[in-house]
């Protein structure tokens, strides 16, 4: 009967521990998120699953943009050609002989050990790649433009912002990556101005404002960004625990519906629909179905003598008896109502059925409960009607119920503790 229990009513799905936890992560991380600043780091292991679960589509953004990327990477040797042409060939060779293989190899490597990702490979290893992609595509130009004489060349510094927006705004490099980069990005802007000796110096406040604001407004961009998708997954939690509460207190409920709340037994409902399936299953395999109907004798004087108190822990007992002595798989234990209990015996024959009613019989007037107003014993005791047949189209299971029904009846009339047996 247990196994039974388990299979038709799943039992409640207690929280885990590390469920709890990462409840209480996912609440202490909206809390801080909906300050006015935040660090952007959640607590360390939903951090980890933040960056776990979103790996697989940046790995994808950065394939795809990293190709579109180096596109306009080389397509800038047309502003090579107008800014430098001093040194076109060299730029040509930086470009596309250098810098292009270098990132084609980037992304390639990128694309083989995309599913290695976050098994294997840290999610941040990406966010490396892409800052490193970037400095080295800022370093290009700042040779570039520290080997040209070109008139020209001082204005050769507004490409580096494309750099910036690339790592910023076109990536979305993680915020504090992103810091990292733009200051490396614009540590190659410094540089370049101050070693170049001919660069103009009305243009160097300038063209380093112009650059620093760049910075400033691209990382202010790259920080809503990354606070809006934080912000949505922590919504995604919350829908996600907020649906598998409702989930399990749905199926609480539904498991609540089907149960007798004092002896924790299944109830009559559960009963029947358990009946009706076992009868479908029996009449089109031609098997035999026994049924167990049991009564409490003279429980109505059990509780006038004894109170209700006592009558309730009286019918816990006896349930636990039934469940005790009724363990086939297949068997099912029901309170039928009141001090009446019924169960159900799959591939029971009379003879089977009987052993098992004997057991539960003298297990409950093993019990000893005291029953100074019974007339049959001293203690409490079970009247028990059993019913068996071979399902056959021309029966119903609510045959068989009565005729369990017409041997308790007869039981109790022979004079109660006793088994009476009834085959149809």
């Amino acid at each position: 009967m247990a196994s039974q229990q388990r299979a038709i009513l799943p039992p409640r799905r207690a929280i885990q521990p590390s469920g709890s936890a990462a409840r209480t992560e996912v609440s202490e991380a909206s809390s801080q998120f909906d300050r006015a600043l935040s660090w952007m780091r959640f607590p360390p292991t939903l951090e980890k699953q933040f960056l776990n679960e979103g790996a697989p589509r940046r790995i994808r953004y950065f394939l795809i943009s990293g190709l579109l990327s180096l596109l306009v990477f080389n397509g800038f040797l047309l502003g090579d050609l107008l800014m430098v042409p001093d040194v076109f060939l060299l730029a040509v060779k930086v470009r596309l002989l250098w810098f292009t293989p270098f990132a084609l190899a980037f992304l390639l490597l990128t694309w083989l050990v995309r599913n290695q990702v976050p098994r294997r490979i840290p999610p941040a290893a990406l966010e490396y790649l892409v800052m490193t992609s970037g400095v080295l595509a800022g370093a290009c130009l700042g040779y570039i433009l520290s080997v040209s004489r070109a008139p020209n060349s001082q204005y050769y510094h507004v490409g580096l912002m494309v750099v910036i927006m690339y790592g910023n705004m076109v990536q979305r490099l993680r915020f504090w990556y992103a810091v990292a980069f733009s200051l490396m990005v614009y540590a190659i802007h410094i540089v370049g101005v101050l070693t170049v000796p001919f660069f103009n110096q009305r243009l160097i406040l300038p063209m380093v404002a112009l650059l620093g604001a760049t910075v400033v407004f691209t990382l202010m961009a790259s920080y809503a960004l990354e606070r809006d998708e934080r912000r949505q997954y922590l919504l995604s939690l919350r829908r996600k625990n907020l649906l598998q509460d409702l989930s399990e207190v749905q199926a609480r409920l539904q498991q609540l519906s089907r149960m007798d709340v004092l002896t924790g037994l299944f109830n009559r409902r559960h009963f029947q629909q358990y009946l009706q399936q076992t009868w479908q299953r029996a009449r089109h395999g031609g098997d035999m179905v026994a049924i167990i109907m049991l009564d409490v004798d003279h429980f109505k004087r059990f509780n006038d003598r004894y109170g209700h108190p006592a009558g309730d822990q009286c019918l816990l007992r006896v349930a636990q008896a039934l469940q005790d002595k009724l363990r086939r798989p297949g068997d099912l234990v029901a309170r039928y109502g009141g001090e009446e209990f019924i169960a159900v015996l799959p591939h029971a024959d009379a003879d089977m059925a009987l052993k098992a009613a004997q057991r539960v019989r003298e297990a409950i007037a093993e019990l000893g409960i005291p029953h100074e107003d019974s007339d049959t014993a001293t203690t409490v005791t079970a009247s028990v009607g059993v019913a068996t047949c071979q399902a056959r189209p021309d029966l119903r299971e609510e045959d068989l119920i009565a005729a369990a029904d017409s041997a308790l009846y007869k039981a109790k009339q022979q004079g109660r503790n006793r088994v009476e047996v009834l085959s149809i």
